[in-house]
């Protein structure tokens, strides 16, 4: 394919680094902010892009992100990566983007807004994927302050708790596993003033974790990553929170080493049973791709999960539009399957444009 006479963009939030202090105000990295918002994996992507002779250039949004989307019904170009998860460091804003691209007819990769909205409400999307026959934790919701207060678990603990319209392992940290409803109501009532609700509630799984990056159009998976926790210190529990995501440091949100501390971990996590009965027969990667479409993913992203101790894969999450720097999970997943960086790129860029031809 010939490369488009104009660059693409490469759309991202300026702010998007700001979920540092949404996740903790006082988190020790916070006077590091500024610097952080230059780090942006679009200048990397659009470099890259460039290089492999696909001219791209960034495209910030800020507080106009509006008037820079529309500004590109003059520019029209030939297409639009969309690195926005959030918009202005919030999630759901980041529907903005997608939905003014439709609305001038400008190809764009990632997910639509529908796709979006349904990967920023946790317990939607796991309702649709347990009445599809994909396994994923058993769960229950809390919607609000009063459904916090007289909340009555239901799961067998432990269990841990998420902000249902938060990415990137906002607000996941040692405190969001609890073992009783008084332990449950009071992380609730954190996670709904921090970030407003619902929150999910799920079972937790004491098992391996993996996950599996899908791409291209029509999507397929790449090779099947394993997340290891051997870096973390003895003591911590073998769990993605936000600081051991981003820093490996899991104590800079007050994490304590809990398998120490709390003698309730000295019995095994009980087996788990997903949250409706796995009516197929399928590999790890077909699982994962059939879920990413349920999700309504499409070009790019990521989907996790956890082996119970009975051998099933127990879906924990999906992730559209994932985090695409060159040390990002799928790019080191496309890696390991023979594709380069920007030949990962080109795949995602590919795909896009074949789909808004098809559509045209």
């Amino acid at each position: 394919m010939s490369p488009p006479s104009l660059p693409l963009r490469v759309a991202y939030d300026v702010e998007a680094a700001t979920v540092l202090t949404r996740h903790n105000p006082l988190h020790p990295y916070a006077p590091d902010l500024e610097r952080m918002k230059q780090s942006a994996d679009a200048f990397p992507l659009a470099k890259a892009l460039t290089q492999a002779g696909r001219p791209a250039t960034p495209l910030a949004l800020d507080a106009n992100a509006l008037e820079s989307l529309h500004a590109l019904a003059r520019e029209r170009p030939p297409l639009v990566f969309n690195l926005c998860d959030t918009l202005g460091g919030e999630g759901a804003p980041a529907l903005l983007v997608p939905t003014v691209l439709d609305a001038l007819a400008i190809p764009y990769t990632g997910a639509d807004a529908k796709g979006l909205a349904l990967s920023k409400s946790k317990h939607a999307l796991k309702a649709l994927l347990a009445s599809e026959g994909v396994p994923t934790p058993r769960f229950q919701c809390i919607h609000d302050a009063a459904d916090a207060e007289g909340f009555t678990l239901a799961l067998e603990p432990p269990v841990v708790l998420k902000p249902c319209g938060e990415h990137a392992s906002i607000g996941l940290e040692a405190a969001s596993v609890a073992w009783n409803d008084a332990e449950v109501r009071a992380r609730a009532r954190h996670l709904l003033g921090r970030f407003g609700g619902p929150v999910l509630v799920e079972e937790y799984v004491d098992g391996r974790e993996f996950h599996v990056s899908v791409a291209g159009e029509p999507p397929r998976a790449l090779p099947v990553m394993e997340q290891t926790f051997d870096d973390l210190p003895n003591g911590y529990l073998r769990m993605r929170t936000f600081d051991t995501k981003w820093f490996t440091e899991p104590g800079l949100s007050g994490d304590a080493p809990l398998l120490e501390r709390d003698a309730r971990w000295s019995q095994p996590v009980p087996r788990r049973q997903p949250a409706s009965p796995w009516r197929r027969r399928e590999t790890v990667e077909e699982l994962c791709v059939r879920a990413f479409r349920l999700a309504g993913g499409r070009d790019w992203g990521r989907v996790e999960f956890r082996l119970d101790s009975g051998g099933v894969p127990l879906l924990i999450d999906i992730t559209p539009n994932s985090y695409l720097a060159p040390s990002a999970p799928c790019v080191l997943a496309a890696k390991e399957a023979g594709l380069s960086y920007a030949a990962f790129l080109g795949l995602i860029i590919d795909g896009a444009l074949g789909r808004a031809r098809r559509q045209g």
